[in-house]
């Protein structure tokens, strides 16, 4: 091959790893430390972070099929979204990656196709979904909502009081609320570790659910696996009606100086004062209720 051939390809791979290569996008807007920002983006990672300054700060790479970052609305309610070229509307799609910071207080909506989520040092509203990517959370909002379809799922929030966390594959473990909580997964496991709980509501169908809280005097504590294990590792002051049931496996309870009533299949006992609900099931594995 000629010296001109030669020079003559290696001008076309430059030009081609150039036209392929992320661009770099830098911006700030002014955004109020209790703003609305929502966030979508197709595919890649979207990555956001509190700072003290009520502005946002974006810095993205941008993949070469995106036609442009969208920006709209003002400081009280902005949106961003990454935009591909029409051609490639269908994907497959290139990784994006979206780095912002913004107003602690700001309540945040991100919205992802194939991109992971992760959010740190928060305080406002928090709603993340995303479809095949995993959602890290270390928040400290008292409202947070996190969905995925095909990943994991890792939620720190020591002051949410209203969680909801779902994912199809992966596991959900969460960490810190009290309040009122629901999280499911499909064909992962549950783990969750907080404070006194209201409202606990934990599913999983091949996955174990293991639960390390407490709950308030009223609680009412519904926990279920198909095909996996549930435990609750539960104070030793709590107050509830408790029902453990499962279908082919085993019942365990850790309480002492209580009577409970079985039929084989269902394990009834009452502790303390029984003024909250527990109830713990699985079709397949072993249900357990231990005393901290």
């Amino acid at each position: 091959m000629s010296r001109i051939t030669y020079s003559a390809l290696a001008l076309a791979m430059a030009a081609s790893m150039a036209q392929a290569a992320p661009r770099e996008f830098a911006e700030q807007r002014p955004l109020n430390a209790e703003a609305r920002l929502s966030v979508r983006n197709v595919a890649g990672v979207i990555q956001v972070e509190a700072w003290d300054k009520a502005s946002l700060d974006i810095a993205a790479q941008l993949a070469d099929n995106v036609e442009k970052l969208d920006i709209t609305g003002g400081p009280g309610d902005l949106r961003l979204e990454v935009k591909t070229k029409k051609s490639d509307r269908y994907g497959p799609y290139d990784d994006t990656q979206l780095h912002l910071r913004v107003p602690a207080g700001v309540a945040l909506t991100l919205d992802g196709t194939s991109a992971d989520l992760v959010v740190r040092g928060l305080k406002g509203a928090l709603v993340a979904r995303t479809v095949s990517g995993d959602v890290q959370i270390e928040v400290n909002s008292k409202l947070v909502n996190a969905q995925t379809v095909s990943g994991d799922l890792t939620v720190r929030a020591p002051f949410a009081v209203d969680t909801k966390v779902s994912t199809v594959s992966g596991d959900a473990d969460v960490e810190g609320p009290s309040g009122a909580l629901s999280a499911e997964s499909v064909s992962g496991d549950v783990r969750v570790e907080g404070g006194s709980f209201s409202r606990l509501e934990l599913k999983s169908v091949s996955g174990d659910v293991d639960i390390h809280a407490a709950a308030a005097p009223d609680a009412v504590v519904k926990a279920e696996s198909l095909s996996g294990d549930v435990r609750f590792d539960a104070p030793a002051a709590l107050s509830a009606e408790v029902t453990l049931k499962t279908f082919s496996g085993e019942k365990r309870c850790d309480f002492e100086g209580v009577s409970p009533t079985s039929d084989g299949k269902r394990t009834v006992l009452r502790l303390g004062e029984g003024r909250g609900n527990v109830v713990l099931t699985s079709f397949s594995g072993d249900v357990s209720l231990s005393k901290r």
